[in-house]
């Protein structure tokens, strides 16, 4: 090993530096503590949470702490250690208006999260940007990002997809229409003309987006089918191919006319991995609510019958607020939904598999995965296992109507519950929440970000994983822990600074950033102890001083080694 000396003068300085840093953790692994990703004074809202392929996240979410609602962002690795500043790395912090609209991030396949949203920094309208970041929070396409559109309309509900060849195409909205835009991992336009407009005689909004095969991309929109604010909005799907061609004509197909979808009822598209997707919606035809599954197959045919698949045909039941779970493995998707009584008293999670014909293979009334009670539920999320899935969800204690818990439970292909105890506490803290989403690494561990109020009543915000075996924190069965011994400030490497940091540490500063559980419940700074003592003490200062100076070579602990 390299051994690199540092002058005491060199040590004295940067103490001062390091007290101030704040402690990091790992995955929590208590349901009434969670991880506090920040909790500045003032507002961190809207959440986003994408997985990158070392088993880490990374976190997006507005900022009000600064008086302006700044974009933030921060990253966590696969220990569940957070890499970058206490309390996130600015993204942006150009002019934004006070009501926020929504956004959208991913993880592109070189581990780089890309974000995009609207402000006002061009003047009073709104304008839509992206940012590419890397795991080292580097600003590829530059620290003012990629300006997606620049006029004097209002532009909102930006999303972004990664297509099969690691490109980018962006959609969004203004009051009428959708645009959409690609570019490369550099930010370089691809399509000529530039931008690509879909509307429709009344107006076409609300934009999901997927990528498709060979660089193509398949879009979903919101479609007037009126000149009036209460005329039914239906969905329609487009395809273009990897020049921006339109695949399915201009008008794109529809995938449901039936009854309509207002401007609160949410839809989604999940790529069917074979060139087409699934759609996914509730709305009120019958005058009812229920919930409906489309299968659009690569050529823009629907595979099932007209309008979608009804997921449940329980008498006296509503169905709203589905999730959808696809399976690279299975032509058979599961979908989970708030079910409701008629009047939308009572209400529980249930739960519906639909084979490749669209054929419900749960029964004509799905399965109940948690009972309908006077108990609110919502915000349900569901993400892929290697045989079912997770389901998390919001619950409010009887009569509460803004506190509440977050739980998980998991399903197998069969609709039986596989944890022993289910559901699972993710967040046991009683208090208001308001967006929940996850997402899922892969090793099955889902992991969920949220504001959370229960020290700020503006909202603070919080992340908790789940294991594929229904267990918080580290996954169970890791053998070791991944350190490099002596790395007390966990940069990737031992040198002067560890002995810096720890002399600041044992005279009250900031404790180390990394730490391990070796055995169950014990966590402790293994990366510390280089003199095989399986502690972290003052002694192992002393070991590294005279390591630096020609000494033995740090030993971690017997029980505790680092993974190879």
């Amino acid at each position: 090993m390299r051994k690199i000396y540092y002058p005491k003068t060199f040590f004295t300085a940067i103490i001062f530096l390091l007290v101030a840093i704040t402690a990091f953790a790992q995955w929590p692994v208590s349901s009434d503590s969670n991880m506090i990703i920040c909790d500045r004074f003032g507002d961190q809202c809207i959440p986003k949470i994408a997985a990158a392929s070392d088993g880490g996240c990374y976190v997006s979410w507005f900022d009000h702490s600064s008086g302006n609602y700044d974009v933030y962002m921060q990253r966590l690795n696969g220990n569940g250690v957070i890499q970058w500043d206490s309390g996130g790395m600015l993204i942006s912090n150009e002019t934004q208006e006070t009501w926020l609209t929504d956004y959208d991030m991913t993880v592109d396949g070189d581990d780089h999260a890309i974000v995009v949203f609207n402000d006002t920094r061009a003047g009073g309208d709104w304008d839509i940007y992206a940012y590419r970041i890397s795991p080292n929070g580097d600003f590829i396409w530059g620290t003012s990002g990629l300006t997606l559109s620049d006029n004097v309309n209002f532009e909102a509900n930006a999303v972004v997809t990664v297509t099969s060849s690691g490109n980018f195409v962006f959609a969004w909205q203004d009051e009428i229409s959708v645009y959409l835009r690609k570019v490369d991992p550099q930010g370089t336009d691809m399509w000529s003309p530039h931008t690509i407009n879909i509307t429709s005689t009344y107006g076409t909004v609300k934009p999901r987006i997927v990528s498709a095969e060979s660089d193509d991309v398949i879009v979903a929109v919101m479609q007037a089918s009126g000149p009036n604010y209460w005329d039914p909005q239906h969905l329609y799907a487009h395809k273009f191919d990897s020049l921006g061609v339109e695949q399915w004509g201009s008008g794109g197909v529809a995938i449901s006319t039936a009854g309509g979808i207002a401007p609160y009822m949410d839809y989604d598209l999940t790529s069917d991995g074979d060139g087409g997707a699934y759609s996914f919606w509730y709305d009120d035809r019958d005058m009812s609510l229920n919930a409906y599954v489309q299968h659009i197959l690569s050529d823009g045919a629907m595979a099932w019958t007209a309008n979608g698949v009804q997921v449940s045909l329980a008498a006296g039941e509503l169905q709203m607020y589905p999730s959808l779970v696809r399976f690279s493995s299975s032509s058979e998707v599961l979908v989970f939904y708030l079910a409701t009584d008629i009047n939308q008293n009572l209400n529980g999670v249930h739960g519906q598999k639909l084979d490749s014909l669209g054929t419900r293979q749960w029964g004509s009334n799905g399965i109940v995965f948690v009972p309908m009670t006077n108990q609110t539920r919502s915000h349900i999320s569901a993400q892929p296992q290697p045989e079912g899935a997770v389901i998390v969800y919001k619950e409010y204690p009887p009569g509460s109507a803004i506190q509440s818990y977050i739980k998980a439970t998991r399903v197998d292909m069969d609709g039986n519950q596989v944890w022993s105890t289910s559901p699972v506490d993710m967040c046991s803290n009683l208090s208001e929440k308001i967006r929940v989403p996850t997402t899922v690494n892969d090793s099955g561990m889902v992991i969920a970000a949220w504001d959370d109020g229960r020290l700020d009543p503006n909202g603070d915000i919080y992340l908790q994983n789940i294991n594929a075996d229904g267990s918080l924190g580290p996954p169970s069965g890791s053998s070791g822990c991944e350190y490099v011994v002596g790395d007390v400030n966990n940069s990737g490497a031992y040198n002067g600074l560890d002995i810096t940091y720890g002399v600041a540490f044992f005279k009250g500063g900031a404790a180390p950033p990394y730490q391990c559980e070796c055995t169950p419940g014990n966590f402790w700074y293994v990366a510390g102890d280089v003199n095989n003592s399986c502690s972290f003490n003052g002694l192992d200062i002393t070991y590294g001083v005279a390591y630096f100076k020609g000494g033995a070579d740090p030993i971690p602990c017997d029980d505790c080694p680092p993974v190879e």
